[in-house]
């Protein structure tokens, strides 16, 4: 039996994050605070409720409920009063959630990509053997990938992570529209910036995922243009002309 009531859909899922994700977001959870317990037992009901249904279950299914079972009973040992390390603060779904939110985001930058394969490119790429300095002409859509893309994200977020060696994941980010004027802003003053210069601006995961998709959003609605010099590198930011 299902707790709390929940009733169980089958949709087709790409995976076991993909599942995760369906239980938070159906039930308007926050990403950023997972009630572990909850959604541990939700998953196992799910996959029990699959299992008679006699449909197959990847492995990976089942490694991720034993994550799941895993984070939940390190919230159910005994804390130590006397010995506080850092290691002991730890929020033991961190690395949990770090996945979801990459996942999360990979999804919307596939989004994206699907509707603006038939529309007028606002994304731009640089041939590598471009001198360093020389114009950024805007080429076709599809010179910069969806694996471009997603490149520059982790490796933003990978440089957050080592600039902020203690941020919390559960720290409550500023809301899209926010960031959204922000770059505005940005871009009326100075014209263009490059991705990781307002990355090192924010101070929690959810902003920086906020202000990625806050740019995907601008981008999506012709206000900017998204460059890339180099293959997996920075992205250049740029207001369209016509917007001027």
């Amino acid at each position: 039996m299902m707790n709390e009531g929940m009733t169980i859909e089958l949709p087709n899922f790409e995976g076991p994050l993909d599942l995760l994700l369906h239980l938070i977001r159906s039930q308007e959870l926050d990403i950023y605070d997972i009630p572990i317990a909850r959604i541990t037992q939700q998953y196992l009901d799910y996959l029990q409720q699959m299992q008679r249904l006699n449909l197959q279950l990847a492995g990976e299914y089942f490694v991720m409920a034993a994550t799941l079972l895993r984070i939940k009973s390190q919230y159910l040992l005994p804390k130590n009063d006397f010995v506080e390390t850092e290691e002991e603060f730890a929020d033991p779904r961190e690395e949990l959630v770090e996945q979801l939110v990459q996942y999360s985001v990979f999804k919307k930058i596939s989004a994206y990509f699907k509707v603006r394969n038939d529309e007028v490119p606002v994304l731009a790429a640089k041939e590598p053997s471009v001198a360093v300095g020389a114009k950024v002409q805007p080429l076709p859509l599809g010179q910069i990938s969806q694996q471009d893309l997603t490149a520059s994200f982790i490796l933003a977020m990978r440089r957050f992570k080592k600039r902020n060696d203690h941020a919390q994941v559960t720290l409550t980010g500023r809301p899209i529209q926010e960031m959204i004027a922000w770059i505005k802003e940005v871009l009326e003053q100075q014209g263009r910036v490059s991705f990781f210069a307002l990355t090192d601006q924010v101070e929690s995961l959810a902003d920086l995922v906020g202000l990625f998709l806050a740019i995907l959003e601008l981008a999506k609605d012709q206000y900017l243009k998204v460059r890339q010099k180099r293959r997996f590198g920075d992205l250049e930011i740029e207001r369209s002309k016509h917007d001027e």
